[in-house]
C-alpha cells in the first residue's frame, strides 16, 4: 500500500482507493488479529466529523472489493476472510502484518507493512545518536 500514492499493489496489479479507505485498512494493519470497533475506526479515521456508521460500512466495503482486485480475485468471499465483520463489535484484519520501511503489501496469507520514510528517517537518526553516544562515553 502506497498512501502518499493512494493506490494497493498486488498480484493481480495496483487499485487506487479513496483517502478514507486507505486510513481505514492502515487502522486495521496496525491492529491486525484484534478487533477495532466502529467507533474507533470513526474517531481515528474520521477524526470528530459527523458520519454514519455506514460510512465505515461503505469504506470497509470498498476495502474488500479493492483487496480482491489486488489479489487477482473478484470474488467478494475471499476478501471477507482478510476483513473478518464481527457483527456488534467491529472489523479484524485476519492477516499477519509485517513492519518494514514505506509500503503495505499483500503476499499470500502475509500483509507487509513499511513505514513511512520520516519514520524510517527518524529511526536512523536515532540509532546514530545513540551510537555517537556509546562512542564518547566508551573511547
Amino acid at each position: 500500500m502506497d498512501l502518499r500514492e493512494g493506490t494497493v499493489s498486488g498480484p493481480g496489479g495496483t487499485v487506487r482507493l479513496e483517502p478514507k479507505v486507505m486510513e481505514v485498512l492502515g487502522v486495521l494493519a496496525r491492529y491486525s488479529g484484534h478487533v477495532v470497533s466502529r467507533d474507533e475506526l470513526l474517531d481515528t479515521v474520521w477524526r470528530g466529523a459527523v458520519v454514519t456508521e455506514n460510512t465505515v460500512s461503505r469504506c470497509v466495503y470498498q476495502l474488500r472489493e479493492g483487496l480482491g482486485r489486488v489479489a487477482g480475485n473478484g470474488e467478494s468471499g475471499t476478501t471477507k476472510e482478510l476483513i473478518e465483520t464481527l457483527p456488534k463489535r467491529g472489523y479484524r484484519l485476519t492477516v499477519a502484518v509485517e513492519q518494514m520501511p514505506t509500503e503495505i503489501r499483500i503476499t499470500g496469507d502475509t500483509l507487509l507493512i513499511r513505514l513511512r520514510r520520516p519514520t524510517a528517517l527518524a529511526l536512523g537518526l536515532i540509532a546514530f545518536a545513540l551510537f555517537v553516544l556509546i562512542y564518547a562515553v566508551f573511547i
